[in-house]
C-alpha cells in the first residue's frame, strides 16, 4: 500500500499514513479533526496520458482490439 502526507485541517499537523486507493480523509491522532490528503496518486498523469491516446471509438465500444 501507499505512503500518503496528511494534514489536519483544525491544528495543521502534518502525518504519514499507508492508506486504500480511495482513501482520502483520516482523523487527526491530537485534536480529532479531519486530515486531508495532501499526494495526488502517483500513476495519474500517466493514465491521463493513456486515456487521451485511445481512440474515441474505442472508448465508446469499451473493446480493446
Amino acid at each position: 500500500m501507499p505512503i500518503y502526507e496528511y494534514q489536519c485541517v483544525d491544528c495543521g499537523r502534518p502525518d504519514q499514513r499507508v492508506a486504500g486507493v480511495d482513501d482520502h480523509t483520516a482523523i487527526c491522532i491530537h485534536c480529532g479533526g479531519l486530515m486531508l490528503r495532501l499526494n495526488e496518486d502517483v500513476f495519474q498523469p500517466y493514465f491521463e496520458e493513456v486515456a487521451e491516446t485511445v481512440p474515441a471509438e474505442k472508448k465508446a465500444s469499451g473493446s480493446e482490439a
